[in-house]
């Protein structure tokens, strides 16, 4: 179960957790005592008796026959007076520091809970496997990241504090009930569980309800996140009414959800406190006959129907509480489900650090899909020499890229093996593999930061000299010499401040300081104007330089000097040789070359 797991956060924290049950049991203890304090206050001080003999009255005659409380004179009665005057404010100034103390330990103990849940979420987001992305989106992850993590720290901040000092203060009541008249304490304890019948019911609809909000929050984040990357096209294609309905839509649903959710807990109070004042007149209307017959004595009967007060409080409070409750299981599932999940890509267990590429890489008959039964690629066999640059060519979604993800390892092969220096790849510690491979895409993804941060990235201990040198070698730094900060001045979300072509030269000096043997080029120039793609394509022949090359592309300009083409074709290899050799077999890459 799920909130066995979450008691398990609680264990670092036990000693201020015990500490605030010591502060809850003393508010308990402290509002039971205040019942007393009106039970002395009605029987031994406010009695008619004024002149130290004895009184008649109705009310004096009422104390002594129940035997609570003997004929006291006046000025016995003032000095019981000033005693209770001066305990009223001492009662309630530690039930308030009480309270206090409870409050600041539940806070700091749920706030080191979230913190922990929060860093093991995302320990566990930076090390799935590349698939698990695919599967999910980065909104809805969000969503789980957020939302659902706010809505475990509202329920480790209510939920002990309701449950634990309101059923303390219900049992201290309890016992002060049946010690004031355990015959009408019985009958209230007996009608308390039909009182509570209703919250199951509630219970169910709540969380159903609570499951449905937060899936449709997810929904939400997505359409946010969406706009927010996306703008661009939203504003060129002029649909701005379109998003707007669109998130519209998404939000009238949540606001739908929170409305059956509001009207299920909003039924539940009145509920209970129908359920409680039937109770409360039951014994209203026996107590009080009970008193008017001299029977009961009014403090002890004003002070039970205080404590009955205060027993269904707290049940009132447990309806409240169970929305929270609910929100919280929901929310634990949908936390659990990320902590729990597997990568699917992992080291074996006597997995080996990967030596220095020296010599080639090897593609073995490697097959692969993706799980949805198309075949990706087929038997696939290519030798890569150390030092050479290999082009694979081909239509989009021919299955290019896969062939650089296998390598990386973002995906295990379905079929045969890839081998470096003779070693399988799954034979290697990953963190060994990609060490030695570089990366340079279209989709260049820069973050928030400084130019010199996205730059160090690949490379974090790398001195000023370092980056400046392969600025200049990615023809990267006279562009930053011109911006307000240099080196200092912040890219944007996505590099959005810089264009396709800066951006591609800083992520080109990035893999220069990584300095890597092995170097993968996915269409690295596809997307830049003919003067950008001159500098980045400069650069790219420095960055190249005594490296064994991969590179994928679908202009065939930029592979006209490999050392071989690989013309891949619906998961083939179609056709194979020089650039040359290949428009003399006057095949697809022929065909390819002519079209474009």
């Amino acid at each position: 179960m799920n909130y066995k797991r979450l008691i398990a956060y609680i264990k670092p924290y036990k000693v201020r957790f015990m500490w605030a049950m010591v502060c809850m049991c003393v508010f308990a203890a402290m509002t039971s005592g205040s019942m007393l304090l009106i039970k002395v206050l009605f029987d031994k001080v406010l009695t008619n008796n004024n002149t130290g003999v004895a009184d008649t009255s109705f009310i004096t005659k009422m104390v002594n026959f129940t035997g609570m409380g003997n004929l006291v004179n006046t000025a016995d009665k003032m000095d019981m007076l000033l005693i209770i005057i001066v305990l009223i404010p001492i009662v309630f100034s530690i039930k308030s520091l009480a309270d206090y103390g409870k409050n600041y330990l539940l806070n700091y103990i749920g706030q080191n809970i979230i913190r922990v849940l929060r860093d093991q979420l995302y320990g566990k987001l930076i090390h799935l496997s590349h698939d698990f992305y695919v599967r999910n989106s980065s909104s809805k992850i969000m969503s789980r990241v957020t939302n659902d993590i706010n809505a475990l720290y509202n329920a480790v901040l209510k939920v002990p504090s309701c449950l634990i000092k309101d059923g303390l203060t219900v049992i201290a009541m309890i016992i002060l009930l049946f010690y004031l008249h355990w015959k009408f304490a019985f009958i209230a304890i007996v009608i308390v569980p039909v009182v509570t019948i209703p919250l199951i019911q509630f219970a169910r609809k709540m969380r159903k309800a609570s499951k449905e909000g937060q899936i449709q929050m997810a929904e939400i984040y997505s359409s946010l996140q969406e706009m927010l990357s996306g703008f661009s096209v939203i504003k060129a294609f002029c649909q701005e009414e379109h998003e707007k309905n669109k998130f519209k839509k998404d939000n009238d649903a949540y606001y739908h959800i929170q409305q059956r959710l509001l009207r299920v807990e909003a039924r539940s109070s009145p509920i209970m406190e129908a359920l409680g004042s039937f109770v409360a007149a039951v014994v209203l209307w026996f107590g009080g006959k009970e008193v008017l017959s001299g029977q009961w004595a009014p403090g002890s009967f004003i002070a039970f129907f205080g404590a009955l007060f205060s027993i269904y409080q707290p049940l009132k409070s447990f309806a409240q509480l169970n929305s929270t409750i609910q929100q919280a299981i929901t929310a634990s599932e949908r936390v659990f489900e990320i902590l729990d999940e597997k990568p699917t890509i992992f080291d074996k267990l006597h997995a080996t650090v990967m030596p220095k590429f020296s010599n080639k890489i090897e593609y073995k008959n490697v097959s692969f899909s993706y799980g949805t039964g198309k075949q990706i690629l087929n038997s696939i066999n290519v030798t890569i020499p150390s030092g050479k640059t290999f082009a694979f060519v081909g239509a989009s979604g021919s299955g290019k890229t896969t062939i650089a993800n296998l390598l990386l390892r973002f995906y295990d092969v379905k079929g045969g093996e890839i081998l470096i220096d003779g070693k399988n790849i799954n034979d290697v510690k990953i963190n060994s593999l990609r060490a030695q491979i570089g990366v340079v895409s279209q989709d260049v993804l820069l973050f928030n930061e400084s130019v010199r941060y996205n730059i160090a990235y690949g490379k974090m201990n790398a001195s000023e000299e370092e980056i400046e040198s392969v600025a200049k070698a990615a023809n990267a730094h006279s562009f930053i010499s011109k911006m307000p900060d240099k080196y200092n001045t912040i890219v944007g979300e996505r590099g959005i401040k810089l264009s396709g072509g800066e951006k591609q030269r800083i992520a080109i000096a990035r893999a220069m300081l990584k300095n890597p043997p092995i170097l993968i080029l996915d269409e690295a120039t596809s997307a830049l104007d003919t003067e950008s793609e001159k500098l980045v394509q400069e650069a790219i022949e420095n960055l190249m330089r005594n490296r064994t090359v991969i590179l994928i592309a679908h202009r065939l300009t930029t592979v006209k000097n490999s050392d071989k083409i690989i013309v891949i074709d619906r998961g083939n290899i179609a056709e194979t040789g020089t650039h040359d050799e290949l428009l003399l077999k006057n095949g697809i890459y022929t065909k390819l070359h002519d079209m474009q």
